[in-house]
């Protein structure tokens, strides 16, 4: 604004300057004006270059992305029109970038493009990468575009991969159509992206914490594909043509009670659209949970709920899941099936050997969280992933809602993981996870795996366990353990709330 000023300013001096040297006579006083007026303009001139350049020296430096984009060599493949792209982090957006859109640059078959983006802070985590086709206002012909994947390289030089490995539109060959717009995901440092087939058994349970049975009269309500307790509820479904396999879990913040607003009907909400998009055919896991979010608010439903998401290509064996909040998902592998099992081992060993001292030397003693050694010939199960919690503070999960505060589902953290047949995949809220440790839920359900039992079996075993746990005020959980972390004090016992628990074996 100081340069905006000085220029104003420097118009009229110099007008007067001016008229100053050509006034009649060249007078003394025309003279001494002149001379003022031409110092003063020399000034603010410099002072104006000065600005400007200390302007440029402090104006916010763009931190610039390089992406490439690989086209897929199959017939068809290419298209003639472009497309949008955009990278979303956890500290903010990059700007939106046309690519495909000049002859040199279109996106043929078997293509490699690469790009420059630029944002004007640092991205933090880069969650996904939007990306849009652009339609044709004339005909689809030639526009259906096959995207293998795209390479990010960070400003610190870092390289993540998105996979895609799917169609945008209509394929020109016939027969094979996907959405315009996706959201890709990045692929784990350690994941094999090897395709496999494979199919999923799942089943849901939810109970609602007592009191709220006593006070409401209503019990947990387990369907066939949907069910809820208290404020907690879940999904999970089949999308189109039997290729993608849905499923997810929410948990209503019960808080809102005491505003007249009971938050069950905006977890259930989210749940029951979520069915719907992926019933619909919707393959990506954060236009889902957008879906979701939208027509919850579209629909006018008040409250506000954590939310996680994921979805599974049974053709392809990739899990994508997107979870805002404190529920989650986890997957299980047998460790016969994992190459760096043992590693994984290793820290299970240490994980239950601290806890084990750790309950030791409370006082009063508390019980060693971790099971029973599981017995001779019962397959050892491995934590091969995991989403992450968020909270803005201890007991303050991202959430979906109504209010002027929630977060946006593009807060949500995202990740995508091969699945193989073994595998177990456990979806819960809290009151799964702030009273069993991923290490005891591993083990339980290695116990199940080994008497045959099922998802329907395992998902009612790990409900019970996490109800005993949080009644028992001497238990070490980790919710205590984060409660002893935050409030800088001993805290024991496990949280009595609502669970939802649902399980899916990989076959």
């Amino acid at each position: 604004m100081a340069v905006r000023r000085i220029a104003r300013l420097l118009g009229p001096l110099r007008d007067l300057q001016a008229s100053a040297a050509g006034a009649k006579g060249n007078t003394p006083l025309a003279a001494a004006l002149a001379n003022s007026a031409g110092a003063l303009v020399t000034a603010l001139g410099q002072r104006r270059a000065w600005l400007s350049q200390a302007a440029l020296q402090h104006a916010p430096a763009l931190h610039t992305y390089t992406l490439t984009i690989t086209t897929g060599n199959l017939r068809g493949a290419g298209s003639l029109a472009p497309a949008f792209v955009q990278l979303v982090g956890t500290h903010g957006k990059s700007e939106r970038i046309i690519v495909g859109e000049t002859e040199e640059g279109r996106l043929a078959r078997g293509s490699v493009r690469t790009v420059s983006i630029n944002a004007p802070e640092d991205l933090g985590q880069v969650r996904f990468v939007n990306v849009q086709r652009l339609g044709s206002s004339i005909s689809d012909a030639g526009t259906g575009w096959f995207l293998e994947h795209v390479v990010v390289q960070t400003p610190e030089r870092r390289r993540l991969y998105f996979p895609c490995h799917a169609w945008f539109g209509e394929a020109d060959c016939g027969g094979r159509r996907g959405p315009l717009e996706r959201n890709l995901l990045p692929v784990a440092p350690e994941d094999e992206l090897s395709a496999q087939r494979v199919r999923l058994s799942v089943s849901g349970v939810a109970v609602p914490h007592p009191d709220k049975v006593k006070q409401d009269g209503v019990k947990g309500v387990n369907r066939k594909g949907f069910g809820h307790g208290g404020e907690d509820a879940y999904f999970y479904a089949t999308g189109r043509n039997n290729a993608v396999f849905g499923m997810g879990v929410a948990d209503g913040i019960f808080m809102w009670r005491t505003a007249g607003i009971d938050s069950g009907d905006f977890s259930r909400a989210l749940m029951r659209l979520s069915r719907d998009s992926v019933v619909g055919g919707n393959v990506d896991v954060v236009s889902v949970m957008q879906d979701a979010a939208a027509g919850a608010l579209a629909a006018g439903v008040q409250g506000s709920s954590t939310a996680c998401v994921v979805l599974v290509n049974q053709d392809t064996g990739q899990l994508s899941a997107a979870n805002l909040g404190d529920s989650g998902c986890l997957l299980l592998r047998p460790a016969s099936n994992d190459p760096h099992a043992h590693a994984h081992a290793a820290l299970h060993a240490q994980l239950n050997a601290a806890a084990a001292a750790t309950a030791a030397a409370a006082d009063p003693p508390r019980a060693p969280p971790p099971p029973p050694p599981l017995a001779a010939g019962v397959p050892q199960y491995i934590v091969k992933f995991r989403t992450n919690q968020l909270e803005h503070d201890f007991g303050r999960p991202y959430q979906l809602g109504h209010h002027a505060m929630a977060d946006s589902v593009e807060m949500c953290d995202v990740a995508t993981q091969s699945v193989r047949p073994g595998d177990v995949v456990v979806l819960g809220t809290d009151g799964l996870y702030d009273n069993l440790s991923d290490i005891e839920i591993a083990d339980e359900v290695a116990a199940c795996r080994a008497r045959g039992s099922g998802p329907s079996v395992i998902a009612q075993r790990l409900a019970r366990l996490a109800f005993e746990a949080s009644y028992d005020k001497h238990r070490s959980t980790p919710y205590a353990a984060s409660a002893s972390e935050h409030f800088d004090m001993v805290y024991s016992g496990g949280k009595p709330d609502d669970i939802t628990v649902l399980c899916a074996v990989v076959e």
